[in-house]
């Protein structure tokens, strides 16, 4: 310990003694750590933390396989459920069909009961029934919420305590029992501001009184803490407000607790009773899934014998997956990219070290010769090595603490990070820092000890280096410092490469011509359904609103849609061109528009005519419902033919009979980046719908008098979504624009710390051998001579490091595909500016340095030693 303070105390005052040398160095490892921490942090948030429950690894999921899907009338899918196949956990929507079969995760409402039962394996088993948007009143303004479908043992089984007041019971979740909800923890204080008397307030949900009975603790957003629910309620509330007619039509098509085992809709979650393994479980549960599969009198024969359906049960944390695919593409990248500006800083520190080291060898023969032995003096220098890191690394946590609550909120802002998810500095993170910062000691400090354990008594005693190496005529071709250089410049290439990619494949997604005008687009959506319109009623309403809001002035035209453009939104339809072959069979997208849709869009209608009024009026019946095709439907399926008039049948409602009366340019409807699909333009009549308005002015001033309109003709109908076309276009590319700037901004950083080390060395070299130069000029040397001496030098290290950067870049960017757009991982151009931006500032590196060579005055160089 004696020994340890005493290098500790050397090493301080030798650090104070180069205050230049210990600020450049403690900064350049404080950008690479606390980079790297930042990111970390997101990762611990998003990846690396358990649920928000209790005991998380006694909770499972349930989940089915089967040879092939089950004779079921219906599917709903809200929660990821991945496959168990070979050990890997590969999230996927239900069901999904793959070559050993299909899987899903939800079930019938009268499994969920039969599970239910089994208290001897499972102390609790709970059903999640989906989210919801609900029509709030009685607090304020009319809302629209989001509520999830819980059964009564929700909370009970994830081991849940109230933040306020009580949460949901199994009492609660009858037939009979009083209409109550729970608030989330998030909603209570943005739209309540946090009342502690809010418990026991009646609101109503969709014209129904609910009574709030309690509040969700602040660390439990939802099961999956990426999504925060609003309110939670009573799956048995369903029917009191009309939930279950939002998801299908007639009688017995639609999920609800009064559908039998041909309609599977709810998730279920089970907590392991005290003693059961999951192997326990997992065999009773399989048993009682056979059993009520094959039940003919309750569920018409779901399977075959030879589908061998079985239930398998996965923990919570490896099933609830929502929020870490979300994310992990993007910080995998970012965590890539700050790794390789850790290394850059390492080798730059350790060049800068290596240099310093060279100019204390004397100092070090003479200890030694004095009776240090080496291993003594490699602990001293490395002793100097950790302080640094340590200096680093605390500053580096102070870095990371500010950039990762600014990137936190940049982030928010886009709509990627979910505002309510907090990032925070816990143990493990700080672990981390700990290592990479002994790490970076550790790996910059090597060279130096090297070096000095390895000094030559005799040469370094005699201080005339150059001559016992031989001078310039014998001077090796590549030495450690060298190396260094290549190192940093291979990845500094690397980073460029792939921050251009990224740079590039952004420009080409902003530059995409949706096939419509964006500009001066306002969105918001309505949910006339919520508070009980009648299909009639509701058309009425759309045809009212339309009118008035054209009235507003400022506005140039009005019109509604099902889903928005490029809302990321999409449905599909199966349909048969009538009179043409089976070849004419095939998937179509599927847009519900409303009257002056493609004239307020500004898609050009290329034949036929448009929607009118009359195509809009559902009250004859039967009746040919008249659509609209895009060119490429056009062209894959009608070769191009003439459209109009042509008769299609829709495969998914048998008897449904559509006419096509015009044909529009191609425009993109779910996303920038899917191509173009065939799609069929069909008129709304009802549900929920997307406003969009063409303001010739700023979108955003006509946000009050939009508001008014729609309160004029029903003060409980809530607005909600507002926003512009192109802050939507935005939103849909924060992804893309976050990684590109992050990219760009962090290779400049190694472009920077790469030319620093080259500088560095190249100064090193010049200081080193002035006595050389100042030979070489007397006998006759010109400066150019000497300055195409050093500057080639640092142009063949920039040259080594291009050609391993391009190598390496060639190997690695491959794993961008996913995310490019429009250019290769592999693009000769991106790769070609890259080197010579290097190439350019790695010459003006070199040349100043070496212009200082050039000016070398003989005599004074000769007095050098």
């Amino acid at each position: 310990m004696g020994i340890l303070i005493q290098d500790l105390r050397f090493g301080l005052r030798t650090l104070c003694k180069s205050v230049g040398y210990t600020v450049v160095v403690v900064l350049t490892l404080a950008l690479g750590i606390g980079a790297n921490t930042a990111i970390f942090s997101l990762i611990d948030t998003v990846m690396l933390r358990s649920l928000p429950v209790r005991d998380p690894q006694r909770l499972v999921v349930f989940k089915w396989t089967a040879h092939r899907l089950p004779n079921t009338r219906g599917y709903s899918s809200f929660m990821a459920c991945p496959p168990i196949e070979a050990g890997t956990l590969t999230p996927r929507s239900t069901p999904t069909i793959a070559k050993a079969g299909v899987h899903g995760c939800s079930f019938s409402y009268p499994i969920f009961e039969q599970f239910r039962m089994f208290k001897d394996v499972f102390s609790n088993v709970t059903a999640l029934g989906g989210v919801t948007q609900l029509n709030l009143t009685g607090s304020g303004p009319a809302s629209i919420v989001q509520g999830e479908l819980v059964s009564g043992e929700f909370f009970e089984t994830l081991g849940i305590e109230a933040g306020l007041g009580r949460l949901l019971k199994p009492s609660d979740d009858t037939a009979e029992s009083p209409a109550v909800v729970v608030l989330g923890y998030g909603y209570w204080q943005k739209t309540f501001g946090g009342d502690t008397t809010v418990i026991g307030r009646t609101i109503a949900l969709n014209n129904v009184p609910v009574t709030i009975v309690g509040v969700a603790p602040q660390q439990f957003p939802s099961l999956d803490p990426g999504k925060a629910r609003d309110i939670w309620l009573p799956i048995s509330l369903q029917q009191r407000l009309q939930i279950e007619r939002l998801f299908g039509t007639g009688s017995g098509d639609h999920p609800s607790i009064q559908s039998g085992d041909n309609i599977w809709w709810v998730y279920i979650v089970g907590r392991l009773a005290h003693g059961v393994t999951l192997e326990r479980a997992q065999t009773a549960a399989d048993v009682l899934f056979h059993n009520d599969v094959f039940q003919d009198q309750r569920s018409g024969r779901l399977f075959k014998l030879e589908d061998t359906p079985r239930v398998e049960l996965m923990l919570a944390p490896d099933a609830v997956v929502g929020t870490r695919d979300r994310f992990s593409e993007t910080l995998t990248i970012l965590m890539f990219i700050v790794c390789i500006v850790l290394l850059i800083a390492c080798a730059n520190i350790a060049g800068l070290t290596l240099a310093r080291s060279a100019a204390h060898q004397r100092e070090i023969a003479i200890r030694m010769a004095l009776g240090a032995g080496r291993w003594r003096i490699a602990r001293q220098l490395l002793t100097e090595s950790l302080l640094l890191s340590v200096m680093g690394g605390t500053l580096g946590i102070l870095l990371a603490f500010w950039g990762v609550h600014s990137l936190v909120a940049l982030m928010s802002s886009g709509g990627f990070w979910p505002i309510h998810m907090a990032v925070h500095l816990n143990l493990r993170i700080l672990a981390f820092t700990a290592s990479i910062s002994l790490l970076a000691g550790i790996l910059f400090g090597l060279s130096p000890i090297f070096r000095s354990v390895s000094v030559d008594l005799t040469t370094a005693l005699q201080e005339i280096t150059w001559v016992s190496r031989g001078g310039f005529l014998r001077r090796k071709w590549l030495n450690l410092a060298d190396a260094l250089v290549v190192a940093q410049v291979a990845l500094s290439i690397l980073m460029l490469v792939s921050a251009g990619l990224l740079v590039r494949s952004l420009g080409n997604l902003q530059s995409i011509d949706p096939g419509f005008s964006p500009r001066n687009l306002l969105l918001f959506g309505i949910d006339p359904t919520l508070s009980g319109y009648t299909p009639a009623q509701t058309r009425a309403l759309y045809s009212e609103l339309q009118t008035r809001l054209t009235a507003i002035p400022g506005v140039i035209s009005t019109t509604y849609s099902f889903d928005p453009l490029l809302s990321g939104n999409l449905w599909t339809t199966s349909f048969h061109v009538e009179g043409m072959g089976p070849e004419t069979r095939g998937e179509t997208d599927a847009f519900s528009v409303g009257p002056n849709f493609f004239e307020t869009m500004h898609i050009p209608l290329l034949a036929g005519r448009s929607f009118t009024l009359a195509d809009f009026n559902s009250d004859e019946s039967p009746r040919v419902a008249n659509v609209i095709v895009n060119q490429e439907f056009v062209r894959q399926y009608l070769d191009g033919g003439n459209p109009l008039g042509r008769h299609l049948h829709d495969l998914k409602r048998e008897g449904t009979l559509s006419e096509i009366i015009g044909v529009v340019r191609d425009a993109k409807d779910q996303s920038l980046r899917r191509k173009i699909n065939a799609t069929v333009y069909v008129p709304q009549e009802q549900g929920s719908t997307n406003f969009e308005l063409r303001i010739a002015a700023n979108p955003s001033a006509l946000i009050p008098a939009i508001r008014d309109a729609v309160a004029e003709l029903d003060a409980n109908l809530p607005i909600y979504a507002i926003k512009t076309q192109s802050d939507q276009i935005d939103r849909s590319l924060f992804q893309e624009r976050l990684i590109a700037r992050l990219s760009s901004f962090f290779g400049g950083l190694s472009l920077m710390l790469s030319c620093i080390g080259l500088y560095g060395l190249i100064s090193y070299e010049v200081t080193r051998r002035t006595h050389e130069i100042g030979i070489r000029i007397a006998l006759g040397a010109r400066q150019q001579d000497v300055l195409r001496l050093h500057v080639g030098h640092g142009i063949a290290l920039t040259a080594a490091g291009a050609v391993l950067g391009a190598g390496a870049a060639f190997g690695v960017t491959r794993y961008l595909g996913s995310i490019l757009y429009g250019v290769r991982p592999t693009d000769p151009t991106t790769l070609i500016v890259s080197i010579m931006l290097l190439a350019i500032v790695a010459l003006v590196a070199c040349y100043i340095p070496a212009r200082r060579a050039a000016r070398v005055d003989p005599i004074i160089a000769l007095r050098y030693e």
